[in-house]
């Protein structure tokens, strides 16, 4: 069905800019999944017995920032019909009430794709994250790219972010909420099925897709050009400052699955990508 607007003279210039908007978007999203347009440098289909940590670090960690309340444990990641699975639970663990898991991988890069293919859990003080964080730079110069976040008190709504240092280094950042409607005209519930998140970061932009619609696109009048490779996280956090604390009417457990991550450079583009990151400490001060 084609869609004709019908501008008064005041507002053709208005009309023109929303037009090229549109178009732009359009092909922006075209462009998003012609295969020739991209060369695979990294992905997990999660097809093994287990999660390889030869991709992956799976970490073990107690102390997180924004006043999240889970101890990350390897064994809460397990690989389940051909899918990731990040489980979290309300067993407390050496002084924290809940367990969770969070991965990070070894390959790290600067520019590209990013394309995840996930089920996220969603209870009152769960916060799963798919995101973007360099290794080897101080927080926030570094940057950082959040790809997908969600508040567990809201099935209809995922958010992207941004975030980054200004000239003085102070942490800085910029977000965009996304929800949409079914046919139906009804809230899509994002936990209901799977759903894939991606990103397309350039040297002059980043866009966010869900489903390759896109919904938020950042460039250099909004952020500084990052530049630093990144490695991909995936994790859920439990209680904190994103969502609040879990309460009586949370239910756990709760699951986080991931289907598969792929990593694409631009043929014949600007991606610069690391192999191997995992001597380099990760700097993160926030999501931790």
């Amino acid at each position: 069905m084609t869609t004709y607007l019908k501008c008064l003279p005041w507002c053709k210039t208005t009309c023109a800019v929303m037009f090229v908007s549109l178009f732009a978007r359009g092909i922006y999203a075209q462009q998003l999944e012609d295969p020739t347009r991209w060369t695979l440098t990294f992905s997990d289909e999660f097809e093994g017995k287990a999660v390889d940590t030869d991709k992956w670090d799976v970490l073990t960690r107690k102390d997180s920032y924004n006043d999240e309340k889970q101890y990350y444990l390897p064994e809460q990641a397990s690989i389940v019909d051909g899918m990731l699975r990040i489980t979290a639970t309300d067993e407390p663990y050496d002084g924290k009430a809940y367990r969770s898991a969070r991965l990070e991988s070894r390959f790290a890069q600067a520019y590209g794709k990013f394309e995840i293919r996930a089920k996220i859990p969603t209870t009152k003080g769960i916060w799963p994250a798919i995101w973007l964080l360099p290794r080897g730079a101080q927080w926030p110069t570094g940057g950082e790219i959040d790809i997908m976040e969600h508040h567990g008190s809201n099935p209809a709504g995922v958010n992207s972010a941004i975030h980054f240092a200004d000239a003085q280094g102070n942490h800085q950042f910029i977000y965009r909420d996304y929800t949409t409607t079914d046919d139906d005209g009804q809230p899509v519930h994002w936990p209901d099925g799977f759903h894939i998140y991606s990103t397309v970061w350039t040297p002059t932009d980043i866009a966010f897709f869900v489903d390759g619609v896109e919904y938020y696109r950042a460039g250099r009048e909004k952020t500084p050009v990052i530049d630093t490779p990144m490695s991909v996280i995936l994790n859920t956090a439990v209680g904190g400052l994103f969502d609040g604390d879990p309460d009586d009417n949370t239910v756990f457990p709760q699951t986080f699955d991931i289907d598969y991550v792929r990593v694409y450079q631009r043929t014949g583009g600007d991606t610069e990508s690391h192999p191997d990151t995992t001597s380099v400490p990760n700097q993160s001060k926030l999501n931790e």
